[in-house]
């Protein structure tokens, strides 16, 4: 592990760093990036939240109520343009749905990402660093690695991980490599089931998804963010004895790589779509550990 080696979690962007890889979006990357689309069609990579969708535990149930309904007060009949508003109100988890992580998701020792303390940085209404508002806008290239290809499957197995050779063998399959900045994501053929919460459910606790060992290499490549079409990115259960999600751990908290999980890959991979422009950009909730998010892939 990579605690046993050095657990200092300093940035190597400085001490005052928040960004971690984002750091690697530089204007170059988003000018090079905004180059790639050449048909203009977009793909959403985000899942619709819904009541009663699949969820876990921890994250709590997503609920959605209509707050205000045009018919339920007088002012269509006050205002002479029959003014109806319509407003609903929404409980739920900053983890909800496909989201992204921000650096105070994920502590070790007590220490979250540049060795902030995480005692004294998380208070009840929030952390006063590396809270969700610090994840600026993202705009690079993105790359859609499908496993499920090498594997002639729909859907890997699950606890599967997805390992360095693996992903070699894709990038050499269709003739790319990955580049400073890039966000690569792992498609395993499990969000196919995300709108059924009972099949995808399964997946919480027993999922394929990155490995250890694939998660250095990442990070040794020097990619600015990551994640998997599963609800937690990594695969579950872990293969290192006696821990909780190591892989999210890692890259949080030592490299300052952020995940998206839950990512809806499947209509990208339909398509064959495996490098196009990526964007994503969070709701800055203050202090909050994650965001909802909705990101785009343009070819």
């Amino acid at each position: 592990m990579w605690y046993d080696e050095n657990n200092d979690l300093s940035s190597k962007f400085g001490k005052d760093d928040e960004s971690g890889n984002l750091n690697y979006i530089d204007n170059s990357k988003v000018m090079k990036a905004l180059k790639i689309p050449e048909k203009g069609k977009i793909y959403n990579l985000a899942h619709v939240i819904y009541n009663g969708m699949a969820d876990r535990i921890t994250h709590g149930p997503y609920f959605f109520e209509m707050l205000l309904r045009p018919y339920d007060n007088d002012y269509y009949k006050k205002y002479d343009n029959k003014y109806g508003p319509g407003l609903g109100r929404i409980e739920m988890c900053d983890h909800t749905g496909t989201h992204i992580d921000s650096l105070n998701h994920m502590a070790y020792n007590n220490k979250f990402f540049n060795n902030i303390d995480a005692f004294n940085n998380t208070k009840n209404l929030g952390s006063d660093k590396l809270g969700i508002e610090t994840t600026k806008p993202v705009i690079t290239r993105g790359l859609n690695i499908d496993i499920t290809e090498l594997y002639k499957t729909d859907i890997l197995e699950q606890g599967h991980s997805i390992t360095v050779n693996e992903l070699k063998e894709f990038l050499n399959n269709h003739n790319m490599e990955i580049e400073q900045g890039d966000a690569v994501f792992f498609y395993t053929g499990v969000s196919k089931l995300f709108n059924n919460p009972e099949k995808y459910d399964r997946y919480y606790d027993s999922s394929p998804g990155i490995g250890y060992k694939l998660s250095k290499y990442l990070n040794q490549k020097n990619i600015s963010l990551t994640g998997s079409d599963t609800p937690s990115s990594e695969v579950t259960p872990p293969e290192i004895k006696n821990t909780r999600l190591p892989v999210h751990q890692y890259l949080i908290a030592k490299c300052g790589i952020r995940l998206i999980d839950n990512i809806k890959l499947y209509e990208l991979t339909s398509d064959k779509v495996y490098s196009f422009l990526f964007m994503c950009s969070p709701i800055p909730f203050k202090g909050a550990t994650a965001s909802p998010v909705s990101p785009l892939a343009i070819i």
